[in-house]
C-alpha cells in the first residue's frame, strides 16, 4: 500500500490525481520528445536556481520546491524513450550530459539528510528503475549517485526506511537479472565507502532472515544474484570472499533453531511427525523453513563456490553445534521435538548437496563418543512417542534410496557374510521366482486371525464389510459421532504416549463391548508400503557382492571405509556373528508387537516392508529368503513372525470370545480409517494453532464440528454455526 500511494504522487496519472496546477504538462505518453525534453529542462532550471544559491543548510520552501520539481523530471526521465537501438532517449541524453542526479545528491547533502528525506530519495529511484522504458544503469551518471545513496542508508534504522531500502535493492536485482552485462560494473565500481561489489550484499543480508513480505522481497533479490553468479566466476569469489552472506545465511539457522517450541504438543496416540499443516501456523517454525528452502534455492542456483562454503557453513555453524546438542537433550520431550524437526528438515531439502551434508552429519558426527545414528537407532527401543518419531525419522532416510544411509545401517554388517553358514553364502544370490517365500510368509497368518475361523455368521457379515469398505450398519461420518466420543473417552493412552498395546486393547474393548452397537473405530490404517525404487545392481556391485559371498569367514572383511569390524550392542560376545544395531532392534520391537501400541506396529512393518524393497541381493536374501539356513545366534525374519504367531495364537487361546473381539476390532479400524488424518493437503483444514504446535482443530463442517480436542482424544461436537474453539477460522 505504501509503495501505490507513493507511486499516485509520483504519477498524476494514477489513481485520478490531477497535476498541480502549476505545471502544464501534456501526458508523456502522447507529448513530442522535444516538447517533453523542453518540459524537463524548465523543471531543472527551477531546481538549478535553487542548487546554486549559497548556504550550508537549504530552506524548508527550497527543500519543497525541489521535492516537486524533482518529481515532474523523473516521470518524465521514466517515460522517455531511446531514438534507437544503441542511442539514448534525448532527456537521458540530458541527464547524463549535465551529471544532473549527482548534483542533486549533493546538494541534499549539504543539509541534514534525515531518514525521511532518505525515504524520499530511495522511492524516487525505486519509481525511476522499475519504470523505466530504457536501460539507466548502465550510464555511470544514474549508476553513481545510486550507489552513493545506497551507501548513505546503511543500517537503517526505522522500518520505513528498511521497506524502501529492500524495495528498490529487490528492483535493482531484477533490473540487473534483465541486463546480466551491467553486472560488472556493480562489482567493479567504487564508491567513498568501499567497493560497490560489497553494497548489494551488505545491505540485503541483515534481511534474510526477516519475516514477512520484506524477508522474501530480500531473498528473492539476493537469489537472483545467486542465479547469477552461477556462471560468473569473478562475482562468485566476491560473493565468497568480500561478503558474509553464506555464514549469515548458514548459522542465522542456528538463532532461528533456538526459538522453535521444546515441546510438541500433539493431537493424538498416533501422531509421529510434522507434516506441513501442523507447522504453517506456528510463526519460529515458519520462520525457520524459510531459511532453510532459500539455503536449498541458493545451492539449487548458485556457483559451486558458493555452494561448497555454504554447506560448509551450514555442517559447521548449524548441524555439529545446534542440532547434535539438541539431539541428546535428557528431557523426553525435547528428544521427541528434535527428532521431529530433524525429520522435517531431511523431507524439506531437495538438493544434493545440502542433502549429503545432512547424512553427512546423521551418519557420521560423533557427540559424546557416539555417532548421532547410533543414538537414534537406540531410541527405536524406548516405550514411548520417542520411538515413533525415531522410526519415522528412519522410514524418512530409508526413503532416500541412498546407498550410505544402507551401508551405515544394515550393509557394513551384512557385507562378511558371517550371518549365514559357509555353505550358503553362494546362494546369498538367489532368487525366488515362483512365489515360495510368498507361501511361508502367509503361512504365518495366525490361525485365529483366519476368516475360516470366524463363525459362519460373521465370517459372511466380515465378507460384506471389507469388500466395500464400510462395515455393515453403518452410516456417513454424522452417524459414528457419538459412537467415536464414548469409545475414545474410555480409551486412554499410556503414559508417555506409548499408545495402547493389543492386550489393554483386548480389555477395553471388552468394557465397552455392551455399549457398541454398530461398532467403532480408532485407529489410523497402516500407510501404504513404498515403492521398490528401480534401481538395478551395477556390474562392479555384483562382482563385488559375489566376490563377498565366496568369502570364508575368516578372511570377510570389514565394512567399506572401516578400519575395524562395524560396533556392536553391548554385551555382544566378540565370536558371534551380528547383523548390526539396526536389525537388531528393529527385530525386537516386532517380536514385542503384542506389547507396542497400535501405531508403533504400523510404523515398525513399514520400515521393514521399505527393507525388503530395497534391490540389493544381500540384504533381499537376509530377509526374504526362507532357505538360508543362518548362524544359530542369528534370527531371521521369519523366525521372528514365527514367534510372534506363536504369541498370538497362544493368547487367543486364552480368550473365549476372541473371534467376535478379532471382528469389532477390524470394524474399529476400518471406522477410524474413515476419519483419519488425510495425507493430502487440500483434504485438511486451515486452522490456527498456538506457537507450542499443540491444541489442534478439525474444522467446523456443515454437518457438524467433528474437530480433535486439545487433548488428542474425545471428539468436541456442536451443529452448524455453533461456537466452537476449534472451528476453521
Amino acid at each position: 500500500m505504501e509503495r501505490m500511494s507513493w507511486l499516485s504522487k509520483l504519477n498524476p496519472r494514477a489513481a485520478g490525481h490531477r497535476a498541480p496546477r502549476s505545471v502544464s504538462l501534456q501526458s508523456p505518453v502522447t507529448a513530442d520528445p522535444e516538447t517533453c525534453l523542453m518540459v524537463f529542462k524548465n523543471h531543472w532550471s527551477q531546481v538549478l536556481r535553487i542548487l546554486e544559491k549559497r548556504g550550508s543548510k537549504p530552506a524548508p520552501d527550497d527543500l519543497s520546491a525541489v521535492r516537486n520539481n524533482t518529481y515532474q523530471m523523473l516521470n518524465l526521465l521514466a517515460e522517455d524513450r531511446p531514438r534507437g537501438e544503441s542511442a539514448m532517449g534525448p532527456i537521458l541524453e540530458f541527464v547524463v550530459s549535465e551529471n544532473l542526479l549527482e548534483r542533486l545528491l549533493c546538494w541534499h547533502l549539504q543539509g541534514d539528510l534525515t531518514e525521511e528525506r532518505k525515504v524520499e530519495q530511495l522511492k524516487l529511484y525505486e519509481m525511476l528503475i522499475s519504470q523505466a522504458r530504457q536501460p539507466l544503469l548502465q550510464h555511470k551518471p544514474v549508476l553513481t549517485p545510486l550507489l552513493r545513496l545506497l551507501s548513505l542508508c546503511a543500517e537503517p534504522t526505522s522500518s520505513l526506511l528498511e521497506n524502501s531500502l529492500v524495495l528498490l535493492l529487490n528492483q535493482l536485482c531484477v533490473s540487473v537479472a534483465k541486463e546480466p552485462s551491467i553486472l560488472e560494473l556493480f562489482f567493479h565500481s567504487h564508491t567513498d565507502q568501499g567497493p560497490a561489489n560489497l553494497i548489494i550484499f551488505s545491505l540485503l543480508i541483515p534481511f534474510i532472515h526477516h519475516e514477512g513480505v520484506l524477508g522474501q522481497q530480500a531473498r528473492d533479490a539476493l537469489l537472483l544474484i545467486m542465479a547469477m553468479s552461477a556462471s560468473n566466476h569473478a562475482v562468485a569469489k566476491s560473493i565468497t570472499d568480500n561478503s558474509y552472506f553464506c555464514p549469515v545465511l548458514a548459522t542465522g539457522l542456528s538463532a532461528l533453531y533456538s526459538s522453535l517450541p521444546r515441546k510438541i504438543e500433539v493431537r493424538g496416540d498416533d501422531w509421529h511427525f510434522l507434516r506441513r499443516e501442523d507447522w504453517i501456523g506456528v510463526s519460529s517454525l515458519v520462520l525457520f523453513m524459510n531459511s532453510l528452502e532459500f539455503c536449498n534455492a541458493v545451492i539449487q542456483v548458485a556457483h559451486p563456490l558458493v555452494q561448497k562454503q555454504l554447506v560448509d557453513y551450514v555442517h559447521n555453524g548449524f548441524l555439529v553445534p545446534v542440532m547434535g546438542p539438541a539431539l541428546h537433550k535428557t528431557s523426553i520431550e525435547e528428544m521427541i521435538a528434535s527428532t521431529a524437526y530433524l525429520d522435517l528438515f531431511l523431507r524439506s531439502v531437495s538438493e544434493t548437496a545440502l542433502l549429503k551434508t545432512f547424512l553427512r552429519f546423521v551418519l557420521l558426527h560423533r557427540h559424546d563418543n557416539s555417532t548421532i545414528l547410533d543414538t537414534l537407532v537406540g531410541r527405536i527401543n524406548s516405550n514411548s512417542r520417542l520411538c515413533m518419531v525415531s522410526l519415522s525419522l528412519f522410514r524418512t532416510l530409508l526413503s532416500l534410496n541412498c546407498e550410505d544411509v544402507m551401508l551405515q545401517l544394515v550393509l557394513r554388517y551384512l557385507l562378511p557374510c558371517s550371518h549365514v553358514m559357509l555353505s550358503q553364502k553362494r546362494a546369498v544370490r538367489d532368487l525366488d521366482i515362483y512365489g515360495k517365500t510368498a507361501a511361508k510368509f502367509l503361512s504365518l497368518i495366525p490361525r485365529c486371525c483366519r476368516p475360516e475361523s470366524l463363525p459362519p455368521p460373521e465370517r459372511e457379515e466380515e465378507h460384506a464389510a471389507w469388500s466395500k469398505g464400510t462395515p455393515p450398519g453403518w452410516e456417513p461420518l454424522q452417524s459414528v459421532d457419538s459412537l467415536l466420543d464414548e469409545l475414545l473417552a474410555k480409551v486412554p493412552a499410556e503414559p508417555n504416549g506409548a499408545g495402547v498395546s493389543i492386550e489393554r486393547f483386548t480389555e477395553e474393548l471388552r468394557a465397552i463391548e455392551a455399549e457398541m452397537k454398530n461398532g467403532s473405530a480408532a485407529a489410523p490404517g497402516p500407510e501404504e508400503p513404498p515403492r521398490s525404487p528401480d534401481a538395478p545392481l551395477c556390474p562392479e556391485e555384483e562382482e563385488a557382492y559375489e566376490s563377498f559371498a565366496s568369502l570364508p569367514d575368516s578372511e570377510a572383511p570389514a565394512g567399506p571405509g572401516e578400519a575395524s569390524a562395524p560396533p556392536r550392542t553391548p554385551g555382544q560376545p566378540p565370536s558371534q556373528p551380528f547383523t548390526g544395531p539396526f536389525v537388531t532392534v528393529l527385530f525386537s520391537k516386532l517380536e514385542n508387537m503384542l506389547h507396542n501400541s497400535l501405531y508403533v506396529n504400523f510404523l515398525l512393518t513399514g520400515l521393514v516392508a521399505q527393507l525388503a524393497c530395497y534391490p540389493q541381493p544381500l540384504l533381499r536374501s537376509f530377509l526374504l529368503n526362507t532357505n538360508m539356513v543362518f548362524q544359530p545366534s542369528v534370527k531371521s525374519l521369519l523366525q521372528v513372525l514365527g514367534s510372534v504367531k506363536n504369541k498370538i495364537e497362544s493368547f487367543a487361546a486364552s480368550q473365549e470370545d476372541f473371534p467376535a473381539l478379532l471382528f469389532k476390532a477390524k470394524k474399529y479400524l476400518i471406522a477410524r480409517g474413515k476419519l483419519d488424518w488425510s495425507e493430502a493437503q487440500s483434504a485438511v483444514p486451515s486452522l490456527r494453532r498456538s506457537e507450542t504446535l499443540g491444541r489442534w482443530g478439525g474444522g467446523c463442517t456443515e454437518g457438524g464440528c467433528v474437530s480433535w480436542g486439545a487433548e488428542g482424544r474425545g471428539l468436541h461436537r456442536g451443529g452448524p454455526g455453533a461456537a466452537c474453539r476449534f472451528a476453521r477460522r
